[in-house]
């Protein structure tokens, strides 16, 4: 079947696992990799909608797991533990993504009339609102029809609240807060064997982290045979209701508006996060750990840490333009900052100017030979020690007119452009995105910490009958050489590879609305949701293979 479901827990709450598997049909390009079958899959926890894994073939037809994560879903549990590292691996975050400043904000409440008449065209999907049950909604139909672009409200309770959030991260609410959409238990609503998709929801309640009403999210992960990943996001308001009572007319309610920005965190490694950067030397540095083990004293695995790292990735993006960030307090100032030299927006500050070439990924490399530019260099240059973790302005290439500020909560949707490619020299995996968001947060992981991670991925080898080296890109011998291992003295051994994902591991492409938009008026309306409206967003993640080995 293309989706697999698991279920692996039903205490406290019910944890699904959903397997997802495709046939590729042309990841690569030379007949000896069209001869070989290719599959992209992806895994789903339920627990944070999270990706854990993603496998996409490399240059040699090898499969290759390109999130960093853990192996047992217990662990994204422990991660948000008190005083663990919360990593936010592959998991969706909500109900904003980024800092909301102070923890706090005033926001007006609203009623969208045109957007419900629209709704209630659709007789099923008004049906389907008005319903009064506890059971997970299923996607409305009337999310994927076209919505209008603008809104007028025709009701306005004419009040405005002050909302105080939770605060995650110094005096700011980070990622949704202490208890985000990351750490929650979603439902699955649909599972599409036909389309290759599955689809989950939460309903986050009233007051959850301080935030206003009650909102049903809706998100899609689908696999396509040109190897994209796509993730539809969708949310709405519903007005707070008790089992049994009829919403008959939504003026008389208790309505709240909100704030809504979403995306997932997922941390991307196209080398492979089983396929360590020192490989070369592995085979030697395993010999070694084995030589002085007995067989009658050791029964555990030989166990070797394989660092993980995007140092040698390159990046583009489509965009030289900058969200500025305050330097004591790293939430937007409301000023857009252009990197390019034929810049008509604001300069940067001298701080920025000085880091103007790494943070700039718009030019092809010289040589031709490869898009984007190293991440390397800019990881050591930038200040701070962290790298990279800012925010890029993204431009609509379609609407080259309109202005940021008549973006509304629907963003740029339906249309979704490419933004940024991201690709590793050595295993030839590329990751072209796409999103219909205004913004993009490029974060290189300068704030992980292996240490603190009691478990990490692993894979097993079988020393005696395969190939030791993980990858071909590892040595020249894979080509010229009988590579299998010889163990003849310790046949019940074995030989575990574990993932070291420490800082600089992953790097995180996370399409967002712009951070602590509510606070800036000329951005708030892509942030705020009231009632009859729907929050929007899709973004694609499309792999391919470079099949010619560099050099």
């Amino acid at each position: 079947m293309p989706v697999k479901t698991t279920i692996l827990s039903t205490s406290p709450a019910l944890v699904e696992q959903h397997e997802l598997f495709i046939p590729l049909e042309c990841i690569g390009d030379t007949e000896a990799t069209k001869a070989s079958s290719k599959v992209l899959s992806a895994t789903i926890l339920t627990y944070g909608a999270t990706l854990t894994h993603l496998v996409c073939p490399d240059r040699w037809n090898q499969s290759q797991d390109v999130v960093l994560g853990f192996d047992h879903w217990q662990d994204y549990l422990a991660q948000a533990q008190p005083g663990a590292l919360n990593p936010y691996f592959g998991s969706i975050i909500g109900r904003t993504a980024s800092r909301i400043g102070n923890a706090s904000f005033v926001l007006e409440n609203k009623y969208s009339s045109d957007v419900a008449a629209t709704d209630s065209r659709d007789d099923s999907a008004s049906t389907e609102r008005s319903a009064v049950s506890q059971t997970p909604r299923a996607v409305s139909e009337s999310i994927s029809q076209s919505l209008p672009a603008s809104h007028i409200f025709a009701r306005n309770d004419g009040t405005s609240s002050t909302h105080t959030l939770k605060i995650s991260n110094g005096v700011d609410c980070l990622h949704g807060g202490p208890f985000g959409f990351d750490k929650q238990h979603w439902t699955t609503v649909k599972v599409d064997q036909e389309q290759t998709a599955v689809t989950l929801q939460l309903i986050s309640p009233h007051g959850q982290n301080g935030y206003p009403g009650r909102l049903v999210t809706n998100v899609k992960y689908s696999l396509t045979a040109h190897g994209e990943l796509i993730v539809e996001y969708w949310a709405q308001l519903e007005a707070g209701h008790s089992e049994g009572e009829q919403i008959s007319d939504p003026a008389t309610q208790d309505l709240h508006s909100t704030i809504v920005s979403l995306t997932n965190h997922a941390y991307w490694n196209l080398d492979g996060v089983l396929n360590p950067v020192d490989d070369q030397g592995l085979e030697e540095k395993v010999l070694q750990a084995m030589e002085g083990i007995n067989d009658k004293d050791h029964d555990e695995d030989v166990i070797y840490r394989g660092q993980c790292s995007i140092r040698n990735h390159t990046l583009w993006l489509r965009t030289a333009k900058l969200v500025e960030l305050g330097a004591s307090h790293p939430i937007p100032t409301g000023r857009i900052l252009d990197l390019s030299n034929n810049s008509d927006q604001l300069s940067p500050s001298a701080e920025l100017l000085e880091q103007k070439d790494p943070l700039n990924f718009t030019s092809p490399r010289t040589d031709g030979t490869e898009l984007g530019k190293s991440l390397g260099p800019g990881l050591d240059e930038i200040p701070g020690g962290y790298g990279y973790d800012h925010v890029y302005a993204l431009d609509d290439p379609t609407l080259p007119a309109r202005s940021v500020s008549e973006i509304g909560i629907q963003a740029y949707w339906p249309s979704t452009h490419h933004v940024a490619t991201l690709a590793s020299p050595r295993t030839g995996i590329r990751l072209d995105l796409s999103t219909s968001e205004p913004a993009l947060v490029v974060y290189a992981g300068g704030y992980l910490d292996s240490e603190k991670l009691l478990r990490t991925k692993s894979r097993l080898l079988d020393m005696s009958s395969t190939p030791f080296f993980i990858s071909p890109s590892a040595t020249p011998l894979q080509n010229t050489q009988d590579c299998t291992w010889k163990n003849n003295q310790h046949r019940d051994l074995s030989v575990r590879i574990e993932a070291d994902m420490g800082k600089f591991s992953g790097v995180c492409l996370e399409p967002i609305r712009y951070p602590d938009a509510i606070h800036h008026s000329k951005w708030a309306n892509m942030v705020t949701l009231h009632h009859g409206q729907v929050y929007r967003q899709t973004s694609t993640y499309k792999f391919s293979v470079d099949t010619q080995t560099k050099s």
